[in-house]
Order: C-alpha cells, then sequence, then structure tokens
C-alpha cells in the first residue's frame, strides 16, 4: 500500500501534523497582529475628501506635512482649509472619540469624551498629543459655555491659553475664530472683530471666512447695511473649492438675513431662491450642505410669511421638515411656524400634530417652550 507509514504510525503522523497546524495559526495570529499594529501605529489626516493614513512629519498653522504610509516620496502637504480633523499614533482612544463628536458638532458628547481621558497619559505624552487634548477642552467647552452666561469668560480665558501655549497648532484659526464667538456672546463686538482680523492673516481661503466672519459681527451689532458689503465681497471672491464655496453659501445666508432685518423682505426672498436654484458644489460635504440648505429655506419662509405668501411659505418650511431637518434649531424653528401657519391656514389638526412633534422631538427648545401650555 502506498501510504503504509500511515497505517503503522497514525497517532504520531497524526499529532506531528496537529503540531504543524498549532504553528502555522500561531503565526497568521503574529502576522496578523502585525499588520494590525502597523496600520493602528499610522498617523492619520482627516480631509474633506478622504482619510489619509502615514506618518506626520510637521504641523504648523497653515498646514500638515504627511509622509503617506509605504511612500518613499517627498511628504504630502494637506492646507489647514482641507483638514476636518488629525490624529496621531499614540493618542488616547477616549481623545479620539472625544474630536470625533467635536467634528460633528456635539460639543457637550465631546466634553464627555474627553473627561475620561487619564489626565497622567496626557501629561507623559507628546507635545503633539498635549496640543490636541487641550484644543478639545478649549474648544468644546467654548461652545458649551456660549449658552451659560456665567461660564463664557472662564472658557475664553482657556481658549487664549491654548493659542499662547500651542502656536504652531493647526487649530490656530478655529481656536481664534471660536475666541470671537465667545466675545460676541458677551456683546463685546470690537473684541469680536479683533479676533476674527488675525484669521484674514491667514492663507487665502481663511481671508475668505475672515470677511464672512467680519459680516456677521457686523450684522450681529445692528450695522446691516455695512454687513451687506462684506458678505457680497466674499460671494464676489476669485477662488475656488469646498471650503470657499462654503464661505460663499454662508455669506449669503448672512445677506438674506440682514436684508430680512431690514424689511427688504423681496429681496431675501430673491436671493436666497437664486442661491437654491444654482449647483450647489460637490467639494461641499452633503451633511454641510443639508443644514446650508435647511437654513436657505427657513430664511426663505420667513421672508414669504413677511409678505403675507402664506402658502408659499408653508411649503418652504415644509421641506425643512421633510428634507432638511439636519439642524436642530433649524427644524425646530420650521415646525413653530408651520403649527402657525396650519392654525392660520385652518387646519388645527395638522396643526397639533406639528405641536406634538415640536414638543416630543425639541422639547428643550424654546421654540418648543413657546407652544407648551404648562409654560403659560
Amino acid at each position: 500500500m502506498k501510504y503504509k507509514y500511515l497505517e503503522k504510525n497514525p497517532s504520531r503522523i497524526l499529532g506531528l501534523f496537529d503540531l504543524f497546524l498549532r504553528r502555522l495559526v500561531v503565526c497568521c495570529i503574529y502576522a496578523a497582529s502585525q499588520s494590525g499594529a502597523s496600520v493602528d501605529a499610522a498617523d492619520q489626516v482627516v480631509t474633506r475628501n478622504e482619510t489619509l493614513f502615514g506618518k506626520i512629519e510637521s504641523v504648523s498653522t497653515e498646514a500638515v506635512q504627511l509622509l503617506p504610509r509605504g511612500s518613499a516620496s517627498a511628504a504630502r502637504e494637506i492646507g489647514v482649509s482641507d483638514v476636518v480633523m488629525i490624529q496621531f499614533s499614540d493618542e488616547p482612544q477616549d481623545l479620539i472619540e472625544a474630536k470625533r463628536r467635536l467634528v460633528k458638532n456635539n460639543f457637550v458628547g465631546a466634553l464627555e469624551a474627553i473627561q475620561q481621558v487619564d489626565e497622567d497619559e496626557i501629561q507623559s505624552a507628546s507635545v503633539a498629543v498635549r496640543g490636541e487634548y487641550a484644543y478639545v477642552r478649549a474648544v468644546a467647552g467654548g461652545h458649551v459655555a456660549m449658552g451659560v452666561a456665567g461660564k463664557i469668560s472662564s472658557a475664553l480665558r482657556s481658549i487664549k491659553n491654548v493659542i499662547d501655549q500651542f502656536t504652531r497648532s493647526i487649530h490656530y484659526y478655529e481656536l481664534l475664530e471660536v475666541a470671537g464667538d465667545l466675545e460676541q456672546a458677551l456683546g463685546r463686538y470690537d473684541e469680536a472683530a479683533s479676533w476674527y482680523k488675525k484669521i484674514a492673516i491667514g492663507p487665502p481661503p481663511m481671508v475668505v471666512r475672515a470677511g464672512r466672519l467680519k459680516g456677521d459681527v457686523l450684522a450681529a451689532e445692528g450695522r446691516h447695511l455695512e454687513a451687506i458689503t462684506e458678505f457680497e465681497k466674499v460671494q464676489s471672491v476669485d477662488l475656488v473649492g469646498g471650503f470657499v464655496e462654503q464661505e460663499k453659501m454662508m455669506a449669503c445666508l448672512g445677506q438674506a438675513e440682514s436684508l430680512l432685518s431690514l424689511g427688504r423682505f423681496s429681496e431675501a426672498a430673491s436671493l436666497i431662491r437664486t442661491m437654491l436654484s444654482g449647483s450647489h458644489p460637490e467639494e461641499v460635504p452633503i451633511a454641510t450642505t443639508n443644514v446650508l440648505l435647511g437654513n436657505a429655506y427657513s430664511l426663505l419662509g420667513r421672508s414669504l410669511a413677511e409678505m403675507k405668501q402664506d402658502q408659499d411659505a408653508l411649503i418652504a418650511y415644509l421641506t425643512v421638515d421633510l428634507v432638511y431637518g439636519d439642524a436642530p434649531e433649524t427644524h425646530a424653528e420650521a415646525l413653530f411656524q408651520l403649527f402657525q401657519l396650519w392654525n392660520s391656514g385652518g387646519y388645527p389638526r395638522r396643526a397639533e400634530e406639528v405641536r406634538k412633534r415640536l414638543m416630543k422631538t425639541y422639547p428643550q427648545s424654546t421654540w418648543a417652550t413657546d407652544l407648551n401650555p404648562s409654560t403659560k
């Protein structure tokens, strides 16, 4: 028989075969773990369009230099306006989670995650990781504090400390913006404008953002004619790219709000309709575009309601409700306005349905409070 040896020593052969399989499995597991480790050990740069892996060689206020994984060529430069998030290989997982929540504007969630980070681990970490930790705490804390008057000054001090301590942070311009926003929340418009003006020293896309923020602060002061001029400048800038296009859309909405404040309702409606009829840049993330379009339809609804065009206003607010309800505050306002319009149009049952949805979905919103019988 060809395989006589197997008949004579089956247990030994099977034992050797089993040992071979065990060693093979161990080698495979080790190789997989090494492969996984190499993936986990990579730094990451999340841009507006992709996630890049490699080694972050340097960071400045204007760009990140990343040597792509597996590349022997020169490092790739990613400009600040394209950077959504950076991640170093030795960051604690809770810090990474906090940054992910921050990117999604979940500021309370970001603070909750950052509080889980072991501070002793941060103290022994690299300067880069300490900078990321300080940035998240300051920015998330700043956004949360804007709704609490007693905490704004403390949050502003934290922002200033991070700016002074981490002078080369890729988050420098974002920190400047939050500082300006906090000053606005305190009603200190000149100080806010000073913070925004520092952003204009940055690369061209940041200059565009600074112009839009200047328009915002002028509008907040009630200087709407000057604000409109600034918003028009932003929209006429001869620059392309998703970041700039997003700023142009925001400037258009800011201009519409100023027109509404001036009682120029027809002009506001015309401006928004022109924006809505145009093509929306593919470079702007869909989630961001949807939020901006929700704001646009909400402003259109306000314009039309002011002109007593209730049916068209109803359609505008229904569009927010059914299509662009991504931003809670905008969606809550749309539901409130729909309640008013359904009531005035003689549809009390639909009005009540909308009221209940508003109360259930956004119970803490000021729009819900206005329709809550128990608060009357």
